[in-house]
């Protein structure tokens, strides 16, 4: 009996996993219900799916599946509830009933509970203490103090109203977000990434450490789309840590390499996690500006990584990738045709300003057309299969994070906290912009711990963005720098959760793992700092102006790597040395003409300095550049 109850169930969440997904290509290529339908079935049906996938666990004890079954009710209800009276709400002129407690109450229970189960205890602690305010405002200090909600007005806020739970995060879920990670899982299961990288060892793997420089770009590019670093590290660094071990690189580098480029694909267009499209939407801008703007210091990130792995490479003697291992030029190129769907995303919102949702649409068609092209890509039924359900183990924690998040939102636009937490950090800072960016920097890293992307965005979008726009941040410089903090909280010891994930795939040390990503990401530290003082790193000024800037910054962002591997083209640096090159990086990346004679100046001395001394070089690498 319990085998059939488990088959069946399991029947089921894949029909509904198969409706979830054919809804949402649906309602993108004909448009979004209308009213709250669109993003109530969204979350409905996948807090449904999670619930019941929960329930038929193996070994699950009794008590627990019980709760399961009364969650998944109770969601199943409550959004039928809400979907029912969808079209009265804006008659009743503010009445609430009892009914929309009972349902609403249950619904942000259930909410609540996936979060904790989901994404962990971080967010959902970080939602209870706006929970906590909005019912003990009164009680709190005169700066914070405001009247309190009732229970009454807060399911009002939260469930009924469109600034709560279905407020702007889930809508982008909902729309578009969604369409992205139903395209990662069409990547992912037909081999479609294995093109990327074979690509990327094709460009980097002969070279010194050349299957550390693989796993860079090739994480870096699945991370772009899969809007999770720590799901990055799990997926990618399976292959890519094991082939960077067998080069040579110690097991906490190797981890090290995989967390600080998974979680660079964050920041890294075309897609950026889905954040991209969120940015866009908040801002109320071209998706094209915003890639336009993240496009230089996301190069210069994943361009000083590569470099600091090439120098500890040559530092250490390290060969690339066997002959033997490489792939087949010829049958690469053949596939360059997989990379179509990525470019015409650009052109489509680039060039003909096409919407979010009708790009990714297209993307999907046009991806599904072409793997069909070849055998080894083709969707058989079981690759179907496979692609439904990654579709679905992808959206979970977005939605349930897009979701809960709409608490912390409601919270804030009915109490005016959000103008109170950006006076208090005004204040803080009292006029010394610099001091308001470490304020904020260090508020992004504390809040950005352990949460998905477009969480971690959306809650400090809400919380400090608002005071960098106040002291005369340009907005998309000032979304830019909480976005870098927020994300880079998974390689920041001591919560870096990216670098852990690793340091279990590479059987190494989580803390040392974690202390060598902070050092390999460290560029993540200080782009932010430089394009909010000077926006031509954002592509905001001449064409002369940012070629420059990007010449220089390239030039600094090596320094920064040579100071951070102690060892400078071929020489191994004494400590002084490494001191005037972190001090020159930060002159060069600075875009300003007076700063990048200075720098360009002192790296001269420095390389004319070690010739004359004829200090000894590095080990060499035969073969290798």
């Amino acid at each position: 009996m319990q085998n059939k109850v488990k088959k069946a169930t399991s029947g089921l969440v894949f029909l509904l996993s198969l409706f979830f997904v054919l809804f949402h290509i649906y309602t993108a290529m004909f448009g979004v219900v209308s009213g709250v339908g669109q993003k109530a079935l969204h979350i409905g049906i996948i807090m449904t799916i999670y619930f019941l996938r929960e329930m038929i666990k193996p070994d699950r004890k009794t008590v627990l599946r019980v709760l399961d079954v009364l969650l998944c009710i109770g969601v199943v209800a409550s959004v039928t509830y809400l979907i029912s009276i969808d079209k009265t709400l804006a008659l009743r002129s503010g009445i609430v009933y009892k009914t929309d407690i009972i349902f609403g109450l249950f619904f942000i229970i259930a909410l609540l509970e996936a979060t904790r189960r989901v994404v962990g205890n971080s967010l959902t602690i970080v939602v209870l203490c706006f929970v906590a305010y909005a019912f003990l405002g009164q009680y709190l200090p005169s700066f914070l103090r405001f009247a309190g909600m009732s229970i009454k007005r807060f399911v009002e806020v939260m469930y009924l109203g469109s600034d709560g739970i279905f407020g702007v995060a889930l809508y982008s879920s909902a729309a578009f977000i969604v369409l992205f990670i139903i395209l990662g899982a069409i990547f992912q299961e037909t081999g479609v990434g294995n093109f990327f990288t074979d690509l990327a060892t094709l460009g980097f793997g002969k070279y010194s450490g050349g299957p550390a420089k693989v796993a860079v770009v090739a994480s870096g590019f699945f991370g772009s789309i899969s809007g999770s670093a720590i799901a990055n590290v799990i997926s990618t660094g399976t292959f890519t840590i094991p082939m960077m071990k067998d080069c040579g690189f110690k097991d906490e580098y190797a981890g090290a390499v995989e967390a600080a480029a998974s979680t660079g694909g964050q920041i890294m267009p075309p897609v950026m996690g889905a954040t991209a499209f969120l940015i866009a939407e908040i801002l109320n801008i071209s998706y094209f500006d915003v890639v336009k703007a993240a496009f230089i210091p996301a190069i210069l990130y994943y361009v000083a990584i590569l470099m600091t792995v090439h120098l500890n490479a040559k530092k250490n003697g390290l060969r690339g990738v066997a002959p033997e291992k490489m792939p087949n030029a010829k049958a690469v190129l053949c596939k360059c045709y997989l990379a179509t769907p990525l470019i015409a995303l650009l052109v489509m919102m680039g060039v003909y300003r096409m919407t979010v949702a009708r790009a990714g649409l297209y993307c999907i068609i046009m991806t599904v057309v072409l793997v069909e092209l070849s055998p080894e890509t083709r969707i058989d039924w079981a690759c179907f299969k496979r692609i439904i359900v990654g579709s679905i183990n992808g959206t979970i924690p977005v939605a349930i994070a897009c979701a809960v998040v709409g608490i912390i939102t409601g919270v804030v636009m009915a109490t005016g906290l959000g103008f109170r937490l950006s006076t208090i950090l005004l204040n803080l800072a009292n006029g010394n912009m610099l001091a308001l960016l470490v304020l904020t920097m260090i508020a992004s890293l504390i809040m950005g711990m352990g949460m998905p992307t477009t969480a971690a965005y959306m809650v400090l979008e809400i919380l400090v963005a608002p005071a960098l726009v106040k002291m005369g941040v340009v907005p998309i410089a000032a979304h830019l720098f909480i976005l870098y903090f927020g994300i880079i909280s998974n390689i920041t010891p001591p919560v870096a959760l990216a670098a852990y994930a690793a340091s279990g795939l590479a059987k190494s040390n989580p803390t040392k793992t974690g202390v060598q990503a902070f050092k390999l990401a460290i560029s993540g530290f200080i782009l932010p700092f430089m394009f909010v003082y000077n926006p031509i790193l954002l592509c905001q000024g001449s064409f002369l102006q940012i070629l420059q800037s990007v010449v220089t910054s390239l030039i600094g962002v090596y320094c920064l790597s040579c100071a951070m591997e102690n060892f400078f083209v071929r020489w191994r640096t004494p400590i002084i040395e490494r001191v005037v090159l972190l001090a020159t990086a930060l002159l060069l990346i600075h875009p300003a003409t007076i700063t990048d004679v200075i720098g360009l100046s002192v790296i001269a001395v420095l390389y004319v300095g070690n010739r004359v001394l004829n200090r000894p070089k590095g080990p060499s690498v035969r073969g290798a550049a």
